[in-house]
């Protein structure tokens, strides 16, 4: 009974530490969510987007560090710049495991990857990007450490027992077999990586005052959480100040990662942060353009979204990322690519590109899907590059974050909708699809107003008895706005 009342107490004062730990955060340098909104954000993995002295040699081993650097990304902003992004996604910064070129193997909390750069070199970095008005964001873990297995000594500053959960509830190997098991997903390991308890007071405040002090020290504008599921409680009452505390102690929007395709399971966690990955929408859209499923998947997952997310303005949508192979890996027809990018560009949230997106990378599995992007000697005249430059240039100028998503037309193999007055077309049909034409009825726009093609502006169509017909000519996507 002794024991029971002296936890409860440590945790009433840790869940007062965090509440403490909110208010000061308030003063710190911070980038809201309603401000992300306007953002399109360009994920890299600093160890393979660009090395500091501008080598473009392939990297012989996918699953160690390759040499990016945080100078090497300096170098190349105007790169990013040119592709439309006023947003950067960088991997985890602190000192990891060997062979953690990704950052997810975290060994001390408190020092900077050396294979990155130096303190200074982090600094120069957002300093650079501020400059530009681009927003720097940080890939942070609260989760999970190294593979130390139980040598905890080698961790900085989690190094005791007592600050992880017991395997005594978990399959012989201690890590997560049943992802349906939520007891397995919050308390056993993901992958073998030791499992963090939140709920000892010195991790959960250490934690809070880690995130803290990196967001202040480096003015990061935003943080991208991995593994939010995994913590102990997190969607339950008991437990979710936790997360709720750490959005609050970084002081700036915070955008998580619930890798499942459910909506109602991924949309009971924004509640607790600003925002969470798009993933059953990214699902969908594999199955829509890659598969060439029926078009209607669309029309399904955005109606779950509506009566299910808080918030689907400030989602961070997606086709590709570092832990699923690309799109192009399945589908090589870029003509459906650029469908799949368009949706991902101009629907509701946040639009994330995955770097190598533009060069048409094709990596599969991980690592594969985590190509050095140097190889392509950043060429900004690819079809995809221009593609997804025209794009965000373009979001930019209509500012379609501004006006809601309305669906205008939906079918098995062509959906439409609106963002003000920007109307755009899709198709899952691919590059040898005959031509398809629609007879658009529900629209906002009046008779006589002439829409042009954003990508072939001399291809205009006139609306007439308050309808207007749209052609896509061999699996193309049209984005219309009035003349």
């Amino acid at each position: 009974r002794q024991s029971g009342f002296n936890m409860a107490c440590a945790w009433r004062m840790f869940v007062l530490a965090c509440a403490l730990l909110a208010v000061l955060a308030q003063g710190s340098y911070a980038a809201t969510a309603a401000q992300w909104r306007s953002r399109t954000i360009y994920q890299l993995l600093t160890d393979r987007f660009a090395k500091s002295n501008g080598d473009t040699s392939p990297c012989n081993n996918l699953s160690g560090y390759c040499g990016g650097t945080f100078q090497g990304i300096i170098n190349n902003l105007d790169y990013i710049q040119t592709l439309g992004m006023d947003a950067i996604w960088i991997s985890p910064i602190v000192v990891n495991y060997a062979g953690g070129y990704h950052g997810y193997w975290a060994t001390d909390l408190y020092n900077i990857n050396p294979n990155f750069g130096t303190p200074s070199d982090l600094h120069a970095l957002v300093k650079a990007c501020h400059a530009r008005g681009m927003y720097v964001m940080v890939d942070v873990v609260a989760n999970h450490v190294g593979p130390v297995d139980n040598d905890f000594s080698q961790i900085k500053p989690f190094n005791d027992a007592s600050h992880y959960h017991s395997c005594n509830s978990c399959p012989q190997d201690c890590t997560i077999n049943d992802y349906t098991n939520t007891q397995q997903i919050e308390i056993c390991r993901l992958a073998g990586l030791p499992d963090l308890n939140q709920t000892n007071p010195f991790v959960g405040n250490t934690l809070l005052s880690w995130i803290k002090n990196i967001t202040q020290t480096y003015s990061f504008d935003g943080v991208r959480i991995d593994t939010i599921p995994e913590v102990a409680g997190s969607s339950s009452s008991s437990l979710a100040p936790f997360w709720k505390a750490f959005q609050q102690a970084a002081g700036v929007y915070a955008i998580g990662e619930v890798f499942d395709g459910r909506v109602n399971y991924v949309a009971s966690y924004q509640g607790l942060i600003d925002a969470v990955l798009s993933y059953p929408m990214a699902f969908t859209l594999r199955g829509t353009f890659e598969s060439q499923q029926s078009m209607n998947g669309i029309q399904s997952t955005v109606q779950q979204y509506s009566s299910n997310f808080n918030d689907t303005s400030v989602l961070g949508t997606f086709i590709d990322n570092h832990d699923n192979p690309r799109f192009l890996n399945g589908q090589s027809d870029q003509v459906l690519y650029k469908n799949a990018l368009l949706y991902t560009l101009l629907s509701t949230g946040i639009p994330i590109v995955y770097y190598g997106s533009e060069q048409g990378f094709s990596g599969g599995n991980d690592p594969a899907n985590r190509e050095p992007l140097w190889t392509s000697r950043f060429n900004t005249s690819t079809p995809l590059f221009k593609f997804i430059q025209t794009v965000t240039n373009f979001r930019k100028k209509a500012q379609v974050w501004q006006y809601p998503q309305v669906q205008r037309y939906s079918d098995d193999s062509f959906y439409a909708f609106t963002r003000g007055q920007t109307f755009v077309a899709t198709t899952n049909g691919g590059s040898h699809a005959p031509q398809q034409t629609r007879t658009i009825t529900y629209h906002p726009y009046p008779n006589g107003t002439k829409l042009c093609n954003l990508f072939y502006p001399a291809d205009c169509v006139t609306v007439t008895n308050s309808s207007f017909s749209v052609v896509l000519n061999n699996g193309e996507c049209k984005v219309f706005t009035p003349q």
